[in-house]
């Protein structure tokens, strides 16, 4: 006789030890890195660009009323709209995991603390603490022009790369962990199996 299979809905399970740990740990602590870091630029970091390796790295202030790279410039509701949304529905998704998908739980965490980050930036527009309503950038990679080698149809993004946040950072980690396949994420709203 087989094991069962393990729960793939854990519902009444919000603080397993590895959605603590996988889960909330990760959302709560790069969350307040990202807002600690932001604040620290905002308040350090003066007018123009501040070199902090070489050419490559540096710090420099922008307000982002758009999205990730600068895009929907003219969008800042709707995109806080979508990211209250995105919100909800990492946290929905996150609560139907099994506890066997530390990968997938560590994944939606990053996605979720990064979209809190950018959130709590966009809902300053509305709520009692300091902001306009726009994204607070702050990090500048900038490779330089592209070497000869790169072919000329593909356009060379890194002179400079879209200046961006930790946040910004995690969002992206997470996306990356899902389209390479490393983290096994349950997306179905009832699932049947894990």
């Amino acid at each position: 006789m087989s094991a069962p299979e393990p729960e793939a809905c854990p519902h009444g399970k919000p603080f397993s030890r590895a959605r603590l740990l996988f889960f909330w740990a990760p959302v709560l602590l790069l969350l307040f890195a990202d807002l600690w870091t932001k604040s620290w630029a905002f308040m350090m970091i003066g007018d123009g660009i501040v070199p902090v390796s070489g050419t490559w790295l540096a710090f420099v202030k922008v307000w982002n009323p758009g999205g990730v790279f600068g895009l929907g410039q003219n969008w800042t509701t709707a995109l806080t709209v979508i990211r209250v949304i995105a919100v909800f529905g990492l946290f929905v998704v996150a609560a139907r995991q099994a506890d066997h998908h530390r990968r997938g739980l560590f994944t939606l965490g990053l996605l979720s603390a990064g979209a809190l980050g950018n959130l709590y930036d966009n809902l300053s527009r509305w709520l009692p603490w300091d902001g306009n309503g726009m994204v607070r950038d702050f990090v500048m990679v900038d490779l330089g022009s592209a070497p000869t080698w790169w072919p000329d149809v593909i356009p060379w993004l890194f002179h400079p790369w879209p200046i961006f946040n930790l946040a910004d950072s995690c969002i992206s980690v997470g996306f990356l962990l899902l389209i390479f396949g490393w983290a096994k994420v349950q997306w179905a709203l009832n699932p049947s199996s894990s």
